[in-house]
Parts: C-alpha cells; sequence; structure tokens
C-alpha cells in the first residue's frame, strides 16, 4: 500500500528552498572562460538518478495510463517488443529479439528473446503479450489509448463493442515465441506505436490475482529494467535495478528515484541544491529562462509538443461553433510568446507541430479582434451582451496560470466577455478533463511517434483522449481515408486537409509550441535530448569521474 508521508515532501520542499537560498552546495565560481553550472556539481554516492517527474502518477497500469508521469515509470517497470533508441527514438529490439514485416506492410511477426521471465520469474511468453493487447482493446479496461492499436485488423470494432470475439483481433501468439500481428492496412509507424507504454506487457496472473490493486509495490510483477520499491504518493517513487531482465548487465543504476513535485520553482530549487540530477522539461519557470541560458547543465532543443485549449462542446454557450471561433480569433499569440513567456516559447496557431517532412499543413490561426466580435455577433452575443461567465480550467503550475490569467484578459478585452480561471491538482484535473466537466481546459500534447497522425488522430470520435466530446463525420472519414492510404504524399494531403476542419470548428485553440528546457547534471550520462521528450532510464548513468565542461563531451555527456 503507498504511504502518504506528507510531511516528507513538505521537508524536501523547505530544504530545498533553504538551500537555494543560501547558495550551499553551489559549484565555486568559475575560473576565466570556464563553464558555468547551475548549483551542486556533487554527485550522488554510487549509481543512484534522481529526478523530477512532475505530478503524481495517475497509472502505473499500462493499458490505463496516459500522461507523461505515467509512461515515464511504467517504461521503466515494463519493456514491449519494441523500444525506442535513446539518442534517435527509432524502434530497436526489446523483448523481441527480430521482427520481419510482408510485403504489403500488413503483418507483423515478432520474435521473442528466449528465457524471458517476469520479476517474480514466472515464464513470460507471446501469449502474454497477446492478452495484453487485449485488454488494452477490451472496452471494460476503459484505455484512453486504445485508439493506439486501431491500426490492427478488427481492433477498432472490437473495442468499440460492434465485434464481440476478441479472436478476431489480428493480434496472436502462434506459438510461446512468436507473436503474429495483422493490420487492417499498411501502417509504416507501425513500429513506433509497438513501442509506446499501451504496448507494454501486463502479469495476467498478478491482474487475475489482485485486480485493481495490482500496480501497488507489494504486489507489482514487470519486465522492464527497474522494479517498484517504494511508491510515497505526493512525494516520491523509489525503483531498483531488475536482476531478472533480459538485458540486466547493461543496465548501470542501482536505483531511480522520481519526485512527484508539480511546481516548477521548487524543482529548480530541489536542483540547485544538489537534491536533483535531472529537472526535466516543463519544471522551469518561464520567467527563469533567459537567466538560465548561461548555463552549461541548462540545455534546449526543439519538442514535438502543443499547448493549446481544450473546449467542451457538450455544454452551451461553448457548443456553438461561432463561439469557439470567436475564442480562437481573439487569442493574440505572438503576444503571449513575447510578453508573457518571454520568447521562450513559439507562438503556434495550427494543432500538429512543424517539422514533419512532406507535410503542408493548412494556414494557421491568426489573431484577428475584428472577426472574432464578428463570430460572436453570429452567435448572439453582440459585444459580449448576455454571454454567460466561463471557466479556464488549468492544473498546478505557475507557467500555466499566468498564461490563463493573460488569455482570460484577451477574451475579456476583445470580446467583453466574463471569464474566470480555477485551478485543480493533477488527479482531480484529469478526471475532470476526461469526465468533461469543465468549459474550457488548459492542455498539451508530446507526440508518440514522428507523424502528424498522432496528433490528429487525438480527435477522432470516442477517442479516449479527445476530451472535449466534438465529433466530425468528414473529418472522422478523411483520418480513415488516410489510414488505408499507401500513397505517402497523398496520406499527408488527407491529414492536412482534417486538419484544417479542426481548426476551422475549434473544438482545440492552439497557443504555442513547446521547446525543451530542462537542467541536467554534468555527471550525468546517457540522458539525450529528443524531440518527444522521452529518455529511457535504462540508458542514463552516473559518472563519478569528475567530468564537466570539455570534458563532459567528450565522456558522453548528454
Amino acid at each position: 500500500m503507498r504511504a502518504r508521508p506528507a510531511a516528507l515532501a513538505l521537508a524536501l520542499i523547505a530544504s530545498a528552498t533553504a538551500l537555494a537560498g543560501c547558495g550551499r552546495g553551489a559549484s565555486a565560481p568559475p575560473g576565466r572562460g570556464a563553464p558555468r553550472y547551475f548549483g551542486s556539481l556533487h554527485p550522488p554516492a554510487g549509481q543512484v538518478f534522481r529526478f523530477n517527474n512532475g505530478a503524481e502518477p495517475e497509472h502505473l497500469d499500462p493499458a490505463l495510463a496516459s500522461g507523461q508521469p505515467d509512461g515515464r515509470i511504467t517504461r521503466a517497470l515494463f519493456e514491449g517488443l519494441v523500444v525506442s533508441d535513446p539518442r534517435t527514438l527509432e524502434p530497436a529490439p526489446g523483448h523481441a529479439y527480430r521482427w520481419e514485416i510482408s510485403t504489403d506492410g500488413r503483418d507483423y511477426t515478432f520474435h521473442l528473446r528466449p528465457g524471458l521471465v517476469w520479476s517474480d520469474r514466472a515464464p513470460l511468453t507471446a501469449r502474454d503479450f497477446e492478452w495484453s493487447w487485449k485488454r488494452v482493446l477490451d472496452p471494460a479496461t476503459g484505455s484512453r489509448y486504445a485508439g493506439l492499436l486501431f491500426p490492427v485488423a478488427n481492433a477498432e470494432a472490437y473495442n468499440s463493442g460492434r465485434l464481440a470475439d476478441a479472436d478476431a483481433v489480428g493480434i496472436r501468439a502462434s506459438d510461446d515465441s512468436t507473436l503474429v500481428v495483422r493490420l487492417a492496412d499498411p501502417t509504416p509507424h507501425f513500429l513506433h506505436l509497438a513501442a509506446l507504454y499501451t504496448c507494454l506487457p501486463v502479469p495476467r496472473h498478478a491482474v487475475e490475482r489482485y485486480g485493481d490493486r495490482w500496480t501497488q509495490p507489494e504486489n507489482i510483477v514487470g519486465n522492464g529494467p527497474f522494479l517498484l520499491r517504494r511508491w510515497e504518493a505526493r512525494a516520491r517513487l523509489v525503483l531498483e535495478r531488475n536482476p531478472t531482465y533480459w538485458d540486466a548487465a547493461a543496465v548501470r543504476l542501482e536505483r531511480v528515484v522520481a519526485y512527484s513535485v508539480d511546481d516548477a520553482a521548487t524543482s529548480t530549487n530541489l536542483y540547485k541544491a544538489g537534491m536533483l540530477d535531472w529537472s526535466p522539461s516543463g519544471y522551469i519557470p518561464s520567467q527563469y529562462l533567459p537567466y538560465m541560458r548561461g548555463y552549461a547543465d541548462f540545455r534546449s532543443a526543439p519538442q514535438q509538443t502543443v499547448y493549446f485549449y481544450s473546449i467542451n462542446v457538450t455544454r452551451a454557450p461553448l457548443d456553438d461553433v461561432w463561439v469557439r471561433r470567436a475564442l480562437t480569433y481573439a487569442l493574440d499569440r505572438e503576444t503571449l510568446a513575447r510578453r508573457v513567456l518571454r520568447g521562450t516559447r513559439p507562438a503556434w496557431g495550427r494543432f500538429a507541430p512543424g517539422g514533419y517532412p512532406g507535410y503542408e499543413p493548412p494556414p494557421e490561426i491568426a489573431y484577428d479582434p475584428a472577426r472574432a466580435r464578428e463570430c460572436l455577433s453570429r452567435a448572439g452575443y453582440p459585444g459580449g451582451q448576455g454571454f454567460p461567465k466561463i471557466e479556464i480550467l488549468i492544473n498546478t503550475s505557475d507557467d500555466r496560470r499566468r498564461v490563463a490569467e493573460a488569455v482570460q484578459a484577451m477574451w475579456k478585452q476583445t470580446l467583453g466577455i466574463p471569464v474566470g480561471v480555477t485551478n485543480l491538482e493533477w488527479a482531480t484535473y484529469l478526471d475532470a478533463t476526461a469526465k468533461l466537466k469543465y468549459q474550457v481546459a488548459v492542455r498539451n500534447w508530446i507526440g508518440d511517434y514522428p507523424d502528424p497522425s498522432t496528433f490528429l488522430n487525438c480527435y477522432r470520435s470516442g477517442d479516449g483522449n479527445n476530451r472535449t466530446g466534438w465529433s466530425s463525420g468528414p473529418y472522422d472519414r478523411l483520418l480513415a481515408a488516410a489510414q488505408g492510404e499507401g500513397d505517402p504524399a497523398a496520406r499527408l494531403r488527407l491529414l492536412s486537409r482534417a486538419e484544417a476542419i479542426l481548426l476551422d470548428e475549434a473544438p482545440v485553440i492552439p497557443v504555442y509550441q513547446f521547446v525543451t528546457h530542462e537542467l541536467v547534471k554534468p555527471y550525468v550520462r546517457g540522458l539525450y535530448a529528443t524531440p518527444l521528450d522521452y529518455h529511457p532510464l535504462k540508458s542514463v548513468w552516473i559518472d563519478h569521474g569528475g567530468a564537466t565542461g570539455a570534458n563532459a563531451a567528450a565522456r558522453g555527456a548528454p
């Protein structure tokens, strides 16, 4: 059972604040030309890696996980058939040491490594993968990410309840070491899908024995590089190296400590005080970023992530497309990016981020106050007259609060409508957005694989990540046509037409595109900047050789 050591969390925050304030543990002033580092340079004893995982994980069951705090931990505790290369994120062998793809691109045959076992030493076979993937698709599971497996033949029909026979789904273990997957249509990025946490195997014997409590530390059984030893709610998770993992010899870390700290300023202070070795992207206050650029342990890189507002279209007056259009045209993204975010992230008026080769996106949604007022008037609220107050829902974050307050002011000034801001902690916020208990909610989406469909598929009718109540037949048909289109250029054109519908009907309001901003100690190795902000912990290790500055790069620094 998870402990609830609130005192521990408070003590960590207090000690970090005190240490950061007085500069204890900070590196000595550098000599002329020497690199400057932010805070302590003293590594932890042994192979221990400490980082801020952000919000408390909602689920450690891969079938139910849906957020980055969940994903980081589940991919450390479990391993799929395919894994992501830590530098490039290209698919690489995991529990499957090889695979074949049929000439028509529809059949994938995965061959599992011999002698695989779960952490309780029970045999792990291809039948575990078949059961786990079909469990994701089982409508009774309630997986928000079930749509990732819809390229599989009959997967969507089974998940929707139109097909009752799980054996008709194109996932079959032909024997203990072979999994055969049949796709409805060729899907070039399918191996990327197979590497995602939704496709991780789970131990049937533990799930059936313990039910919803199977992921508690005393019950959980995994197959990844690490084991869950402690879960202290709202404080930290402690992982240890898994001796039964097939590649245990390549895992150099003995322990991982993942703190649950929502507040970006606290995360930064913990890092400065030497209590964190990594403060991930999203956990440095944006007003600190210009100051951080001069430090050698600060790094920044492009990221396939978009920050946006989600609109619950099932509630009046937001069920009117003209109201939604008014809100999106009244948003001055450039001013937000320049003044509120201080130039640290670029304004963005599309839903899919830039950078996909061959993808020609539709025109961006631009700030147009006159058009915004015209749209609101067409909805029956000229000058905002009679418009009811709406609330912007955010989760705990100083940056999200400041952006929401700026948006609140823009909508009031341009449209003359009353707007409030409501803050909820992470788990309650997730529940509210999933159950459509909100009006406008802040969200961001990190791409799962390098293709615009990883963003656009979220807004298919009924998708577990839609969370707007919006549904469009033309949009769904374009996505379905793109899925079955064999010509890559024609496929991307179909996706662009779908994105144009999404932007026009405005169940989402894009705001800006992310850039990763993170702090990494110079003694941390194997943690590389990636556009999907995913960092396999298996590759990470602590260099006690004291390499910093120019020597760090030579020794494999991130």
